[in-house]
């Protein structure tokens, strides 16, 4: 078999192109620190590093998602911590407002500062979370969830959502709280009402009812949970029916803004200048929100009667009131207990994230990581190996036929 010279030369070219690039992975790998630079270099450990990588950036992630809902979770409590501070000095006031020699001048006194404290829970029930949504407003994060109505009453406004994080592969935590749930669904001690303005009255400016009080538990036990509607005929006169059988209570009985209108134990007014076909409803309830049972409270000290039976009234608004707060502040308490466990829930979910980390982090080396010393020694023989090819070609390349003629 014959080999031609242009045989010679290009074995030889391609013996030093093979050393030199094996000498080139080699030096990459040390420049990059990883063996597997390519799938070709290992086809099974690069899935596998494609895999854990992908596990790293997930897991990552929901680090990322923990750091978050745990700062919102902490601020909720702490707000609900200021909330709670809020009801105990009304509950307070509430107490003192007991005392038998007080006037209604000096209620009248502790009913404005409960007022105050109205409006400092109604803000603090409206805060906002760090990214600039209402902390308990369900889904509705841009709606203000307590709301003054036509009336001046609070109304709570947002939905019953609750907002979710996924802080693991099968773990989702509550990350938000409504305030339907914790203020507004309050059971009450006993039965009681609210009251609503149609939104379809058309007087303007538009007429308003107070939140009123029970003053006879007794009578209205009996009516319960019968709803009452009134209608105006005229703008001097209304009826007053059982909104679920139309039944007349009250016939044209004549009308005088913000004079008290008492029926089946209940006592509320109507302020400003209704006209014919405003109505307003008298909704029965066991459930009293925490703002509404402050109103009422309010309510009953500026419209205290010092009278036997007044004083009776008031007393029993009294005890019912205390025992609401109560109520109000064990709910308060709950939601803090399940906040509470929410965050021992992410703590324990956040260790288990970091151990699995570090054990991908440990076996992602191993897949990828060059050894430096096997790879120094490597590309030592690569070397000499690519400096004997040199040589070796030098010397293939300088042989002449014409060197062995003469």
């Amino acid at each position: 078999m014959r080999i031609s010279t242009q045989q010679l030369f290009d074995r030889g070219l391609q013996q030093i192109q093979d050393v030199t690039a094996q000498q080139q992975k080699t030096q990459l790998q040390l420049a990059t620190g990883k063996k597997v630079l390519t799938p070709a270099d290992d086809p099974v450990a690069s899935t596998r590093i494609l895999e854990l990588n992908q596990e790293l950036v997930l897991n990552n992630q929901f680090q990322r998602n923990i750091e978050l809902v745990d700062g919102s979770l902490k601020y909720q409590d702490n707000t609900l911590g200021g909330i709670n501070d809020v009801v105990q000095r009304i509950r307070e006031l509430t107490v003192s407002a007991g005392n038998g020699t007080f006037s209604a001048e000096d209620l009248n006194s502790i009913a404005a500062e409960i007022d105050e404290r109205l409006d400092q829970l109604a803000g603090l029930l409206n805060s906002k979370d760090a990214s600039g949504g209402f902390m308990f407003a369900g889904y509705q994060g841009n709606t203000q969830p307590f709301q003054l109505n036509t009336s001046g009453a609070y109304e709570y406004e947002a939905d019953e959502g609750k907002r979710f994080v996924q802080i693991d592969a099968s773990v989702s935590i509550v990350s938000t709280s409504n305030g339907k749930d914790i203020f507004q669904d309050v059971a009450s001690v006993k039965n009681t009402f609210f009251t609503v303005a149609n939104a379809s009255n058309q007087a303007n400016p538009p007429a308003q009812i107070t939140v009123g009080q029970v003053i006879d538990q007794d009578l209205y036990d009996a009516f319960y949970p019968e709803d009452l509607t009134i209608v105006f005929n005229s703008a001097t006169d209304f009826n007053v029916t059982e909104t679920s059988t139309g039944r007349t209570i009250l016939a044209n009985a004549p009308y005088q803004s913000n004079q008290a209108i008492v029926v089946n134990g209940v006592q509320f007014e109507v302020a400003g200048s209704p006209i014919a076909g405003d109505s307003f409803t008298v909704e029965s309830t066991q459930k009293q929100g925490l703002l509404t049972t402050v109103e009422k409270f309010v309510y009953g000290l500026q419209n205290f009667d010092d009278s036997d039976v007044g004083r009776d009234s008031f007393n029993d608004l009294l005890a019912t009131t205390i025992a609401n707060l109560d109520n109000a502040e064990t709910s308060i308490l709950e939601a803090r207990g399940q906040i509470g466990a929410r965050l021992n829930a992410i703590e324990t979910t956040d260790e288990q994230l970091k151990d699995v980390e570090i054990l991908t982090q440990e076996i992602l080396t191993g897949l990828e990581s060059v050894d430096y010393a096997e790879a120094v020694s490597l590309l030592s023989v690569q070397q000499f190996t690519l400096q004997a090819a040199y040589s070796s070609y030098a010397q293939i390349t300088s042989i002449s036929l014409f060197d062995r003629l003469g």
